[in-house]
């Protein structure tokens, strides 16, 4: 019996995208897909361009979500970068299926490549995957595999390792899937999907991004990122530790950064992976995003703090009770003050996001929520990130509460992030209106604003 020959397949990530670190869609897709014996090449286009840019280029690229850049990357790749995209182009037809990571911020350019590659080579298969696709989904659920979608002859919403493998498989009849998900996250490890990735190409040349779990249990009404996955599913601790000794060892590995959208949602857990990186390595450097628990044990945050943790990134979003209810936040601004002291205690460096103008949010809740902070000060070290609100679809908020329709909102927000400054609040420049045009709210140059 002959042995089934698999189609020729690429894994694609197109500009622009945060270029500091490998994409791990990118990573632990091609790693679910080499360890089902398919051998699968990986092209991140984002960071080879990016390392071609000069470095106005790359200091516009390092803004975060540059609406400008993405609305102009078509028009600089054209001009600037025709040579190479005319060789990638000619590379990428050589494949008989090609899978491409849609974001937001690069769907234009996604677009623009696969029209050129469909001519190219009308045969070729294409398959669309990632968050912008899962947003599109919710906007217009029953027309979004129309227009620019209909070149792909797969589109995936929600996670991508079971439909590709299928879809590779030939077994995937269906032109869409719906969030198929594998329940065992322990099948591959994602170490394997960086095997056709050049770590010292990345600006972060001794940071990668982990991941421990996908989905989260909370029902946070803003938030659009826990539609990404149906089902809360977990890799074990050995797994993951096996990934971590694998960087550590081949890859020169200095900090890690937990990608997971909370990181103590089980706290047990949390405690077996500090144990077991304390048993194996002492220590390593690393950060992740924590929500808000008051009954983490002093025991777990040594602990935290012992593995290496440097920082932990915390979704606050308001100090006001009031607001913090209509979020579905699940605590108090007491909660929080209790939360942040014993962060203090265990010697924890944290930051906290906000949003300002949640729908039903006063100016009183407003003041309410800028007089928590400031009263508190001593005990929140950093503020990481502020946004009026932005609303996203499929979250259980109306379009017509987004900031853009509520110009108090954008007042309210600007007298709030001044207020913090005049108070000496460390903050995260890149990450104030990150969410958002900074032209548009400031009236300014982005770059002005968020460099």
């Amino acid at each position: 019996m002959s042995e089934k020959k698999f189609p020729k397949t690429a894994l694609v990530l197109m500009p622009p995208f945060w270029p500091n670190m490998p994409p791990l869609s990118l990573i632990h897709l091609g790693a679910f897909l080499q360890s089902h014996g398919q051998n699968i090449s990986l092209y991140d286009l984002n960071n080879k361009i990016f390392n071609l840019a000069d470095e106005q280029l790359k200091k516009e690229w390092l803004v975060s979500s540059n609406a400008r850049l993405e609305e102009n990357m078509p028009r600089i790749l054209k001009e600037k970068f025709s040579q190479i995209l005319e060789q990638i182009e000619t590379e990428l037809s050589g494949f008989q299926i090609l899978g491409f990571s849609c974001y937001r911020s690069n769907l234009k350019t996604t677009f623009s490549l696969i029209n050129n590659l469909k001519r190219k080579r009308p045969d070729i298969r294409i398959v669309l995957g990632g968050p912008e696709i899962i947003r599109q989904y919710f906007k217009n659920k029953d027309v979004f595999q129309n227009k620019e979608f209909s070149t792909a002859d797969l589109i995936v919403v929600g996670e991508g390792e079971k439909p590709f493998y299928e879809f590779m498989q030939g077994e995937k009849e269906e032109k869409a899937a719906y969030f198929e998900e594998i329940p065992n996250l322990n099948v591959y490890n994602p170490i394997d999907g960086y095997k056709r990735l050049d770590m010292r190409q990345y600006p972060r040349k001794d940071s990668v991004s982990l991941l421990l779990s996908r989905g989260c249990l909370k029902s946070c009404r803003f938030c659009s990122e826990r539609l990404l996955y149906k089902e809360v599913r977990t890799r074990s601790i050995e797994n993951i530790i096996t990934e971590i000794e694998r960087h550590l060892r081949k890859n020169n590995v200095q900090s890690f950064v937990f990608h997971d959208s909370m990181l103590n949602m089980n706290l047990a857990r949390l405690e077996r992976l500090c144990e077991a990186i304390i048993k194996k390595f002492g220590s390593i450097h690393w950060e992740a995003q924590m929500g808000i628990r008051v009954e983490m044990s002093d025991q777990l945050l040594a602990r935290i703090a012992q593995s290496g943790c440097y920082n932990i990134f915390i979704g606050l979003e308001s100090g006001c009770d009031n607001t913090l209810d209509e979020m579905r936040k699940g605590f108090t601004s007491m909660d929080a003050l209790m939360f942040f002291k014993k962060l203090k205690k265990a010697g924890l460096s944290f930051g906290v996001s906000l949003i300002v103008g949640f729908p039903g949010e006063t100016k009183e809740d407003c003041e309410e929520s800028l007089r928590f902070l400031i009263e508190n000060k001593e005990y929140i070290p950093k503020i990481e990130q502020i946004n009026p609100f932005v609303h996203y679809e499929g979250t259980d908020t109306r379009p017509e509460d987004d900031y853009s329709n509520q110009a108090q909102i954008v007042e309210r927000t600007r007298f709030f992030i001044d207020e913090l400054r005049r108070n000496n609040f460390k903050m995260t420049k890149a990450f104030i209106n990150n969410l958002i045009i900074a032209a548009e709210f400031y009236g300014r140059d982005p770059i002005d604003d968020c460099c």
